[in-house]
């Protein structure tokens, strides 16, 4: 990806050397319309967060304004290009003779070539972007493209089989902005009154895999796992095992986990759950036990990495002190 974005910058590079070309050749201003329409379409391709993605957007007039303002800055570029070629053209005393079309070419050139470099959302999907601006701009678009991504997991029932819903997980999670899609399912099942018992279930055993904790990929997978089966009984017995083996085999991915204060609450509230509750009293000490046993094992994970952590040399600071 790296290496397009490279090779992106000199196809960029055509679409400024034909208004350049044009003023070189001492060409009317007549060529400012189709130049414009051109810079529009390469903005088009390379850069569509800066435009409306609905046509529901384009009846709005902020959509009008901020479309009117991409064109008319694109104008002023093709004048000030067109302007420098005549200037270049000058200096070098002789006009170059060629057709029109051929500095129109050049510059409609860069467009199939930038897009064959660059898709614009496939890029931003695993976390790529031509610049701050852009992906400022894509930032409110994933969080809403998150949001509607979610719904087919909330609808399912809890008798969806273990099939259904592991297929359900990795088409939603399978994606680079996954971490954004977690959150918004956090915040969607910590309302009361959601069971989704099932998709819970999914989830635990999608977060709790190896390969989801190894990589890292989907930071505090472990923390949104904890979410789900916090305050069931049934849902932590699956849980506390697989966490309790992960952070013994990946201790360096403590940050990732629930943090020991919040484990040690729930431990208090399962001790002091209701007695006359289904759970039998050596159950809810084996929960206990296990939500205190994981905290204990994060506690000793972030010790360690805080150890390991490399620490500056202080001796040049004491040196400038004394000096």
């Amino acid at each position: 990806m790296l290496t397009r974005m490279r090779l992106l910058r000199g196809a960029t590079a055509l679409l400024y050397i034909g208004p350049l070309v044009a003023g070189m050749c001492h060409f009317g201003w007549g060529l400012v319309a189709p130049f414009t329409l051109i810079f529009v379409v390469w903005l088009m391709v390379l850069r569509p967060e800066q435009w409306p993605a609905s046509p529901q957007e384009w009846l709005t007039g902020s959509a009008w304004l901020a479309a009117l303002a991409q064109i008319l800055s694109q104008v002023a570029l093709i004048a000030v290009l067109i302007g420098i070629g005549r200037g270049i053209g000058a200096l070098a005393g002789f006009l170059p003779v060629v057709n029109p079309v051929l500095p129109l070419s050049i510059s409609f050139l860069a467009i199939p070539l930038c897009r064959m470099l660059w898709d614009a959302r496939e890029a931003a999907d695993h976390g790529y972007f031509l610049d701050e601006d852009a992906e400022a701009a894509h930032a409110p678009r994933v969080v809403a493209e998150a949001g509607k991504a979610i719904v087919p997991l909330l609808n399912l029932p809890d008798s969806a089989s273990d099939a259904q819903v592991t297929a359900a997980i990795s088409k939603a999670l399978s994606v680079a902005s996954a971490d954004l899609r977690l959150k918004a399912l956090v915040a969607a099942l910590a309302q009361p009154g959601r069971s989704h018992l099932a998709l819970r279930q999914g989830l635990i055993l999608w977060a709790s895999e190896p390969e989801t904790v190894a990589s890292g990929q989907v930071p505090h997978a472990m923390s949104a796992a904890f979410s789900f089966a916090e305050g069931s009984p049934d849902l932590l017995r699956l849980y506390l095992p697989r966490a309790i083996a992960l952070i013994a085999a990946f201790p360096n991915r403590a940050a990732d986990f629930p943090v020991p204060a919040r484990l040690r609450q729930a431990a208090v509230a399962a001790s002091g759950s209701d007695p006359n509750a289904d759970l039998p009293v050596h159950l809810r000490d084996d929960l206990r036990d296990g939500l205190r046993a994981l905290a204990r094992g994060i506690e000793a994970a972030l010790a360690e990495a805080a150890d390991l952590a490399p620490r500056g040399d202080i001796r040049p600071q004491t040196a400038a002190r004394t000096a």
